[in-house]
């Protein structure tokens, strides 16, 4: 039997599997980030425990781990946390954001580094909150994302995998390497982990094989077997991620590099932007009970088009952290079904906008996460790209990623294929593909970010 710890930004699940690949367990339990974007290290460790006794009462014998990423986390050598979880979400660095930062964010190779979303912040926010100064210099510490705390909880190693470690800012995602100058224009002297395979040898933990460690979103993107050049791999869950995978590693003015996965000696790669919590932006509607998932869901979008930036927590691509969301358009009688079609047509628009920003060639475009069950967005998304829109009878791509190499590792399937079934998605939305240049135009207007909007 195969385990599945899959530790989300809103949620933590275990998955087993059997050795036909079939799901035999599934269990959930909310993850809670507070207002200000942490979390408690103490809840993920405690649900990790008991992951671990449900995995080893269902009769797993090998498991695997896929982490949210870009989220820092301190402890001391006997596991316990000494700060909070820096998630992605937070956002509060302004007092260590100033002119010196504000100017390295151009430079033509680090400059992505130093603008206002990088994980470097976040470090540096838990760096001075949690004095560790001291800790780290002697060795009683350890600072890190939040994968290098999950794998030193379950077997009392200091590592990171290719995935987490070269999103953190200090890793360089093409020589695995420090990168020059980062430790020092920061201000942040930190031993860092070794870097691992997503597949490998990580101890034993409680009579289970520990096999693989992995971010969640190229873990997702190994399910969809976009790791292979045209297949775009678009997640909705909390954020909203638009994953294209290139194979060899590129770089593209403000899209992010990823590794996709490394295995052995095979590394792939790919570029990658998203929408934080773009997700978050629907629950609220929801919250504020103007909507309804079922409703979103089967909505057929329709009426006149209202500008809607889903981006509570700002913009990744195009870099405008500043940004806020915003409704704007709304007339003395615009009513409530055209308000939620232009919600969900611009999430729609926001995946085609990147993926001609970045001048990739679509051949097939599969839709993961919660959000993949909207099918207003799934047609929406079908009306405005060139490529085919597909949608996994799982949508929980993330575990299947994590399955997926499991499997690998015991010659069951080829690692680059995906994992599951898919249904293309053949319904249009005449009102998303009318609306798209209205859309564009409306982007071309926000203060700083024309640049980006113009080659579109």
């Amino acid at each position: 039997m195969y385990g599945v710890l899959d530790i989300g930004t809103t949620k933590i699940k275990i998955f087993v599997y059997d050795k036909e690949l079939s799901l035999r367990y599934r269990e959930i339990v909310d993850n809670v980030t507070s207002p200000d974007g942490t979390q408690d290290p103490g809840l993920i460790a405690a649900s990790i425990k008991h992951f671990l006794n449900v995995a080893r009462e269902q009769g797993v014998r090998k498991f695997g781990v896929a982490t949210y990423r870009a989220s820092v986390v301190a402890w001391d050598r006997g596991g316990r946390p000494l700060t909070p979880v820096y998630t992605w979400l937070f956002g509060k660095v302004d007092d260590l954001y100033g002119s010196r930062f504000a100017a390295l964010q151009h430079l033509p190779k680090l400059g992505i580094l130093f603008r206002k979303y990088s994980p470097l912040f976040k470090f540096l926010r838990a760096y001075r909150d949690g004095g560790l100064g001291g800790c780290l210099k002697a060795g009683t510490c350890f600072l890190w994302t939040l994968d290098g705390f999950v794998a030193y909880l379950l077997g009392r190693r200091y590592i990171s995998d290719a995935t987490n470690a070269t999103l953190s800012g200090f890793i360089h995602p093409r020589s695995f390497k420090p990168i020059p100058l980062v430790k020092e224009l920061i201000g942040v002297e930190l031993p860092l982990p070794e870097v691992v395979d997503n597949y490998g040898e990580f101890g034993d933990v409680e009579g289970m094989e520990f096999r693989v460690l992995i971010a969640d979103q190229q873990a997702a993107a190994v399910a969809e077997g976009a790791t292979n050049r045209g297949v775009v791999k678009v997640t909705l869950g909390t954020g909203l991620f638009v994953d294209m995978p290139t194979v060899h590693y590129a770089e593209r003015r403000g899209l992010v590099p990823l590794v996709l996965y490394r295995v052995s000696r095979d590394t792939r790669y790919g570029l990658e932007a998203y929408l934080p919590a773009a997700g978050h932006f629907i629950d609220g509607l929801v919250s504020l009970g103007l909507a309804t998932y079922e409703e979103l869901s089967g909505l057929d979008p329709g009426g006149e088009y209202l500008y809607v930036l889903p981006a509570p927590a700002g913009l990744q691509y195009p870099p405008a952290a500043w940004v806020r969301g915003a409704l704007m358009g709304l007339r003395l009688y615009t009513r409530r079904e055209e308000m939620l079609s232009s919600v969900v047509a611009t999430l729609s628009f926001y995946v085609r906008y990147v993926i001609e920003a970045g001048r990739y060639k679509a051949e097939r475009i599969r839709v993961d996460g919660g959000g993949s069950r909207l099918g207003s967005f799934l047609r929406c998304l079908a009306s405005v790209v060139d490529a085919p829109v597909e949608r996994p009878e799982d949508y929980e791509g993330t575990a299947r990623g994590v399955l997926s190499l499991l499997a690998y590792g015991d010659g069951l399937v080829e690692l680059g294929k995906p994992l599951g079934r898919f249904t293309q998605i053949s319904d249009k939305s005449l009102y998303c593909k009318r609306n798209f240049e209205t859309w564009l135009r409306k982007m071309k207007f926000l203060k700083n970010l024309k640049p980006f909007f113009q080659a579109v």
